[in-house]
């Protein structure tokens, strides 16, 4: 048996609240009242869990489960590190949810704001909702970003998804806006709705594979053909992918040099005219 722990959030946030110490693994080994002794960072004040929620803990199959119930878009850090167990946010999750992920599962029933599993290496994180900015991305000034997990947007994502991103897969099943994957070094980013400016601006390595409608190519990409159900292979070692549907494909971007290896793929359909 494992453990569920349920926090209710009994008021409204008036400024920051980080849940970094609240993870799953650790939780299982502590009594109910550790539980309600945890430290967290509220604002510039020092609160137990407690003084923030209402706590109940239940045993459960599987791995260890965190809810959280009654969330703010104020609750950051969401899962920072966790390597194991599960958490789900009954709402929206704020800044930070998912950063450092190891492993696990976070499914957050909401939005998510910005820098949503930044420097992830392992793990799932699920959005039914949007996410913001910087979504798999990097801490402005860092170049690694995301190098392993998922994350599935299930709405749209906002500007410079996978920054910097080497590894690991994002999907946004709607919309995306400009500078989607910025910087990219490797890994996949599929976006199965449009797309906005700038798309894999400065990219390097990893695939992008667009499923909508893409509203500008860089002039730095090369167009190099139409291709039909497409295995894409990241590294020359990988068994690869395969893609249903045709695509033009580009290489680039080469405004990084004469070496980039980033491929993108437009689905033809409905970007039809575009070569």
């Amino acid at each position: 048996m494992s453990k569920e722990v349920k926090i209710i959030l009994q008021e409204e946030l008036y400024a920051p609240l980080s849940l970094e110490n609240v993870l799953p693994e650790d939780l299982e080994s502590k009594s109910l009242e550790d539980i309600k002794n945890i430290k967290l960072y509220y604002g510039n004040r020092v609160v137990k869990l407690s003084d923030m929620f209402d706590v109940e803990v239940n045993e459960i199959e599987g791995e260890p489960r965190l809810v959280i119930e009654n969330p703010s878009i104020k609750i950051k850090h969401v899962g920072s590190k966790m390597s194991r167990g599960e958490i789900i946010v009954k709402g929206d999750a704020g800044m930070y949810a998912g950063e450092h992920m190891k492993g696990g599962k976070i499914v957050i029933e909401g939005n998510a704001d910005n820098w949503l599993g930044m420097n992830m290496k392992g793990g799932e994180i699920i959005v039914k909702g949007s996410s913001r900015d910087y979504t798999g991305g990097t801490y402005k000034g860092e170049w690694r970003g995301m190098s392993g997990g998922r994350i599935v947007v299930e709405g749209n994502a906002r500007h410079e998804l996978g920054l910097y991103l080497r590894g690991g897969e994002i999907i946004v099943k709607g919309d995306v806006g400009m500078f989607a994957g910025l910087h990219q070094q490797g890994g996949y980013i599929i976006v199965e709705g449009n797309t906005d400016v700038r798309l894999g601006g400065e990219m390097e390595a990893g695939a992008i594979i667009v499923y909508g409608k893409v509203k500008e190519i860089l002039p730095s990409f090369k167009y190099e053909g139409i291709v039909e159900n497409p295995v894409i292979k990241i590294k020359k070692k990988d068994e690869g992918r395969k893609f249903e549907g045709t695509f033009y494909k580009l290489v680039g971007d080469y405004a990084n040099g004469r070496k980039v290896k980033g491929q993108l793929y437009i689905n033809v359909e409905t970007n039809e005219g575009l070569f």
